[in-house]
């Protein structure tokens, strides 16, 4: 699979309609209703319902779909980021993140950075809160955001809380609770629950039992997903219940309800972490914006 791939289902989704979108791709039908059917191939599943009178999404592809934009959102930022990084002399900031911090208050804090100091690029890195910790530890970024870091961290690295979100459960859409307006915790007890890979989200587990201990029961872990849009793709699919900080919200979830709770009441903490070595000028430029408003 290649971005052109998502390029041209993006487009077709659009148009639902193979011929008006092989004229804006500026390619044939017959090319690129091939292509469509080979990433339905490579994905092993339908995306479209062909139908006489057009195209219609499947749910996979809806859900493919929001999947497929963020992509070539994020590649066009990286190409961005990367040809201002090679025309600038300035200090470049490099940032580690997991998107669901980058959508709600890491976003508006880079808008600031960029007005306040035009000239230095920005690069910007997803991965893991554990590649992040190894990325800070080898210099290849300048600052991580990797939600609620585990503890041990405090001790290598300065770590400082940013933001503080209310903890939600996310249900499917068919749960019988899923039309409450909110829920205890406690009436998921019996549920079977979905973690993060403690390889990718050390500690995240945790913190979920956690939370789970504060409404009276152990959560049974029984699936492990290696980023949030996993998560929220395995409830999804019905193959379980989650919690998760609100901020997640932010990223594509049909079918999915994040519910409040109205117990217990449990904040996550998203947290920035950098060395505890003398910033660069552009590292101690963007810190000063970030942490503005906690002072």
């Amino acid at each position: 699979m290649e971005l052109r791939h998502l390029k041209y289902f993006v487009v077709v989704a659009k148009e639902l309609n193979f011929t008006r979108a092989a004229e804006k791709l500026y390619i044939s039908q017959p090319a690129l209703s091939r292509q469509i059917k080979d990433l339905e191939d490579e994905l092993n599943v339908k995306l479209f319902i062909r139908k006489s009178g057009g195209l219609k999404l499947t749910e996979a592809g809806k859900l493919f779909l929001e999947q497929a934009k963020d992509i070539l959102n994020r590649s066009q930022v990286a190409v961005q980021s990367l040809k201002a990084y090679g025309t600038n002399t300035d200090t470049p900031l490099i940032v580690g993140y997991i998107p669901t911090i980058l959508q709600s208050f890491l976003g508006d804090a880079l808008h600031r950075f960029g007005l306040a100091y035009p000239k230095v690029p920005l690069s910007l890195q997803e991965m893991s809160p554990h590649k992040q910790v190894e990325a800070l530890r080898n210099s290849i970024i300048d600052i991580a955001f990797m939600g609620n870091p585990p503890n041990e961290l405090d001790q290598e690295f300065i770590v400082k809380c940013v933001k503080t979100f209310p903890i939600v459960a996310l249900l499917p859409d068919t749960h019988p609770l899923a039309d409450h307006e909110s829920i205890d915790l406690v009436e998921l007890a019996k549920e079977k629950f979905i973690g993060m890979s403690e390889e990718t989200f050390p500690g995240r587990n945790d913190r979920i039992r956690g939370t789970c201990n504060k409404a009276g029961f152990t959560p049974n872990l029984c699936l492990f997903a290696d980023s949030h849009a996993s998560m929220i793709t395995l409830v999804t699919a019905g193959q379980g219940v989650a919690v998760m900080p609100k901020e997640a919200e932010a990223l594509p979830h049909p079918r999915v309800m994040f519910m409040k709770l109205h117990h217990p009441l449990d904040y996550a903490r998203s947290k920035a972490v950098w060395r505890k070595e003398k910033p660069s000028q552009s590292l101690e430029n963007f810190l000063k914006i970030l942490l503005e408003d906690q002072n």
